[in-house]
């Protein structure tokens, strides 16, 4: 019987977010930024947040040090329902932060990986998956201990018949060479954006069609304001993206987007169905900073839906 229906897992680190200023410091400047906040971070915890708004019943693994900000963090993942008994603390390591600069639809990171960077394909228990139907990983590039086995992770993790996402983010060492012919048979939905697609795919675009010719995966790459594509091997498709007319930052908006597509995936909606759900809280994540959710259940996510984004 299953306990949870997915389980989450990846980076973990604390947001410290700095808006409203004019330009990014040089070194030897100094710049002031009229709004800060210290947020949930980490694709994957906010990933986990919004699921576990939606409805969704959420176990998130990820590695924390034994400080204020791995506390922090903790609370701030229950505090929207989410199951943190599998958090594992690394005592030698500080936890993640990252200080992000945010300015309109970009913005700029330095992180300090600390904790999350030492998990490891060992911290994961298999016995869990083996009883949950879903299994979403975000951000394996600053998880060195995975970098360069995930087509074996998720080979492995398949084998307990579990359905797999993973969305990749940016390759903090730029390298951009994941085998992505060895690891998405073993991936039912990629997630990458417009950006981590071209470069993955070296900036070939023919590649994606001889890959989808080998599995089953889709891609489903946002487009930041743009949009979203839906790639599979049968048909490539574009749908707009919900606008918010007065953004307060666009961080964590794909995650935002990925928790809500995974949320109609776990309900069983229709690959159309799924992806509106996804554009719909990404949209609304634009109304809050950073990674914070600003809606608590179903039914709140659909009130402040039709209240900011389409009255």
């Amino acid at each position: 019987m299953k306990k949870y229906d997915i389980i989450v897992t990846g980076d973990c680190n604390i947001d410290l977010i700095f808006n409203n200023f004019n330009k990014l410091p040089h070194f030897g400047e100094e710049v002031i930024a009229h709004d800060f906040d210290i947020v949930l971070g980490s694709s994957a915890g906010i990933t986990a947040a919004h699921l576990a708004a939606l409805g969704v019943n959420v176990a998130y693994i990820g590695s924390i040090g034994a400080d204020s900000f791995g506390q922090q963090f903790k609370e701030l993942l229950g505090s929207y329902g989410v199951c943190t008994n599998y958090m594992i603390e690394k005592k030698a390591y500080k936890t993640g932060c990252t200080v992000v600069m945010s300015k309109d639809e970009d913005r700029a990171n330095l992180t300090h990986a600390g904790a999350m960077a030492q998990l490891s394909p060992q911290d994961i228990p298999f016995n869990l998956i083996a009883s949950t139907p879903y299994f979403h990983m975000s951000n394996p590039y600053v998880l060195p201990h995975f970098r360069d086995v995930l087509p074996q992770f998720f080979k492995a993790i398949k084998k307990h018949q579990v359905h797999t996402s993973l969305d990749p983010q940016w390759d903090v060492e730029e390298k951009w060479d994941t085998d992505l012919r060895q690891l998405l048979p073993y991936v039912d939905v990629f997630l990458p954006n417009e950006t981590e697609l071209q470069l993955l795919l070296k900036g070939n675009n023919t590649e994606v069609k001889s890959l989808l010719q080998q599995c089953t995966t889709q891609i489903i790459s946002t487009c930041g304001s743009h949009g979203v594509q839906h790639i599979d091997s049968q048909s490539k498709r574009s749908y707009p993206a919900y606008q918010n007319a007065h953004p307060i930052d666009c961080i964590g908006a794909g995650d935002a987007f990925t928790a809500g597509f995974l949320s109609g995936i776990i309900e069983n909606k229709s690959s159309d169905k799924a992806i509106e759900m996804g554009c719909k809280s990404g949209a609304l994540s634009t109304t809050v900073a950073g990674g914070s959710v600003p809606y608590t259940s179903r039914q709140d996510f659909e009130k402040l839906f039709r209240q900011f984004i389409n009255p």
